[in-house]
């Protein structure tokens, strides 16, 4: 039994060991990241802001790639109903490909993502995560009007969603 509390002990400082060496590999890059937000009208159901960010972003060549409807899950863990709230993934490839040509570190931001959520009080906000300006300025100009160009259908999408402009 002393044998085995030992080797427990033993893998425990190594696990931990190997975990202080992972992160120590780990780097850090600071941005600064805006999060848009703007509350959809009250007349505007949640399907129907869905139906117009998916139309808007149509419209804008940007591509639906998924959407992760994390409200289910929540009920699934909890066994109660919860709040609805999605996160929808959108993508322009081309505009994608430029941004990782010049700065690989740019994946993060992508898929473009806006979610729409329910508050505590029933009322729905579009919201997402925006680039600062300073990290697109720094782009070359070709990327950098497309980055402009992804940024500005995002914003007309998020605006269409909350007022249930198709």
């Amino acid at each position: 039994m002393k044998k085995i509390q030992i080797l427990l002990v033993v893998m425990l400082l190594a696990m931990t060991q190997i975990a202080s060496a992972a992160e120590d590999e780990l780097s850090y890059t600071n941005v600064q990241l805006q999060i848009a937000s703007i509350q959809v009208q009250d007349d505007i159901s949640f399907d129907d802001a869905v139906e117009s960010l998916k139309l808007r972003a149509n419209q804008h060549n940007l591509k639906f790639v998924g959407v992760n409807k994390l409200y289910k899950e929540i009920e699934a863990l909890t066994g109660k109903p919860a709040k609805r709230m999605e996160i929808f993934n959108f993508c322009d490839g081309l505009t994608a490909n430029k941004m990782l040509a010049a700065d690989h570190m740019m994946i993060a931001f992508m898929p473009c993502r806006i979610a729409i959520i329910e508050d505590k009080a029933g009322k729905r906000w579009v919201i997402s995560m925006m680039m600062d300006l300073k990290m697109i300025k720094a782009l070359p100009e070709d990327t950098r009007k497309s980055a402009e160009k992804v940024m500005a259908a995002m914003k007309d999408m998020m605006v269409a969603a909350s007022t249930g402009d198709l």
